[in-house]
């Protein structure tokens, strides 16, 4: 019998080594070892003996708390060396200053593939996040890593600012701190790429994008409701929508995305939310937060407090960019695939049907219901602003899309570039604040702001709001299966029964409105 060949151990990078120091030493009694192993392993994902531990923590890496880390444990072979060495020849040329983000990084690749003769013959890549990845382990000197989700230990100027402001969360209770926001959302993006049947417009607005902006304490008891911006005042699918029923707040830029005078409307919302209560509001220090705090002074009660900018973008320190926001949209695309996959045997593509309702219903629901206080609880304290309370919270697993994925990409009659799971549900360009710059236009070939709102195949009106009659089939339907389950109330049936009451009476009135219609309008008889 032959002997198994024994598995290479797997290296330790001066990164990780790097920020396991930092956040020891930022720790508040000390931490023990065992407690060192345990945020490593859910930092990582693999775990440390003892041993290991008080190496790393020993006099031996003093020099990690004062210098550049290697991200390094072993050189990984460059896929497109033709690419990556003017690209990272570009990035050491960039003035001193915040690194460019995975947005600019992944625009410039692209502009240099282009211009590189050897490769004129390929596909343009989709420079995935697992080769941005890559990337900067390969030239780390240029490229400040940022692993998954995990900040990078901070300059000692950095750790001081962020250390008060640890001191100065503490003050408050666990339901009084709160974070707000903002991130992209590519809501019809389907998973392949355009196919080369398309026209430059429909390309265009497959890639249609709104602006969420989430704020939540740092419980998951107070999630404020969602405020989305669009780029027109009202699109078509949202034109009879209550709105206010749906507790979502509508905005729209040409952008699609957050500006200054947005920022303070929703800062003078907030404070009308709070009342009176003392609690504090987390921002990063984009430039639209900082102009808006100025010019909307908040109440006694409410501390506004902006992330320190020695952070770089504040992202390290983010919660609601530590796992919130990607898990929300892993839900919302979870909903998406489903659509499509339920579509699949009707004459018309689902990405063409798909609406700004659509969209709008999912990421509601999913953000009042799917996603779990535990992983909101678990940001916060990700963020090192907060001391965890609760020694070992487990979130749930996120969702999996894989199977959806697959049995949506098994079905490509347009034989369409499969784009891969990774950049379908984390695409890097979906917080970019240039992805459209519509001027409105029509231009052959360019979408209008109205274009990147509306359904690429026009729904008729009747068609949006479902009659009445239909919905009272429903809620019997519903009150039918309540009444059967074990854990059903009399609290829940009567609610069902009282909703249906309400729209039976506008039933009535659609068939009144019906009759007076056939009787007085037709043609008389002779």
């Amino acid at each position: 019998m032959s002997t198994p060949s024994k598995r290479p151990a797997l290296g330790i990078s001066g990164t990780q080594k790097q920020a396991l120091r930092a956040w020891a030493q930022n720790q508040n009694p000390r931490p023990s070892q065992s407690q060192c192993s345990a945020w490593f392993e859910q930092t990582y994902g693999r775990s440390l003996s003892q041993s290991t531990i008080s190496s790393i923590l020993s006099k031996k890496f003093d020099h990690l708390d004062a210098g550049p880390a290697s991200t390094l444990s072993r050189q990984l072979a460059p896929q497109w060396p033709l690419l990556e060495t003017p690209l990272c020849e570009w990035l050491a040329s960039q003035e001193p200053g915040p690194t460019p983000s995975a947005d600019v990084i992944i625009t410039k690749a692209r502009e240099i593939w282009n211009q590189i003769p050897e490769y004129q013959t390929l596909p343009l890549p989709h420079f995935s996040n697992g080769w941005l990845n890559r990337f900067r382990k390969r030239y780390a000197l240029h490229v400040r890593d940022r692993q998954d989700g995990v900040p990078p230990p901070l300059p000692q100027t950095g750790r001081k600012e962020i250390k008060a402001l640890k001191t100065f969360c503490g003050e408050f209770p666990e339901d009084d701190i709160y974070n707000m926001d903002e991130t992209g959302l590519f809501w019809r993006r389907p998973p392949f790429g355009a196919s080369p049947a398309q026209d430059q417009l429909t390309k265009k607005r497959e890639n249609s994008r709104i602006c969420l902006m989430l704020c939540t304490n740092s419980t998951g008891s107070d999630r404020l409701p969602l405020w989305i911006i669009g780029h027109t005042h009202t699109p078509e699918a949202l034109r009879r929508v209550n709105l206010k029923a749906m507790d979502i707040h509508w905005r729209y830029h040409r952008q699609a995305w957050l500006t200054q005078s947005i920022m303070q409307e929703w800062l003078l919302f907030f404070y009308s939310h709070v009342e009176d209560r003392r609690v504090l509001l987390l921002l990063d220090n984009h430039p639209d937060h900082q102009a808006a705090v100025e010019a909307t002074p908040a109440p006694p009660n409410v501390h506004v407090q902006l992330l320190p900018t020695q952070t770089g973008t504040s992202n390290e320190q983010q919660p609601i960019n530590l796992g919130i926001s990607q898990i929300l949209k892993l839900y919302y695309r979870r909903q998406w695939l489903a659509y499509i996959v339920a579509g699949k045997g009707s004459h018309q593509n689902p990405v063409f049907t798909m609406s700004l309702y659509h969209t709008i219903s999912w990421i509601t629901q999913s953000w009042r219901h799917d996603l779990a206080n535990a992983v909101i609880y678990r940001a916060f304290r990700k963020s090192s602003l907060m001391d965890p309370q609760i020694e070992f919270i487990t979130a749930p697993k996120s969702p999996d899309l894989t199977s959806l994925y697959e049995t949506v990409t098994r079905s490509n009659p347009d034989g369409r570039t499969v784009t891969t799971l990774e950049n379908f549900t984390h695409p890097v360009d979906e917080d970019f604040e240039g992805v459209f710059n519509a001027g409105g236009f029509n231009v052959e070939g360019e979408p209008t702001l109205q274009d990147m709102d509306d359904a690429i195949v026009p729904t008729l009106p009747e068609q949006l709001v479902p009659p009445a009659v239909d919905a009272v089939t429903g809620i019997q339907t519903a009150i039918r299966h309540l009444a059967h389950q074990p854990w059903g109330t009399a609290t829940d049936l009567q609610a069902l029964e009282r909703i249906g009451k309400m729209i039976d009476r506008t039933a009535v009135d659609e068939r009144r409105q019906a009759y007076i219609v056939e009787t007085i309008l037709s043609p008389v008889d002779v």
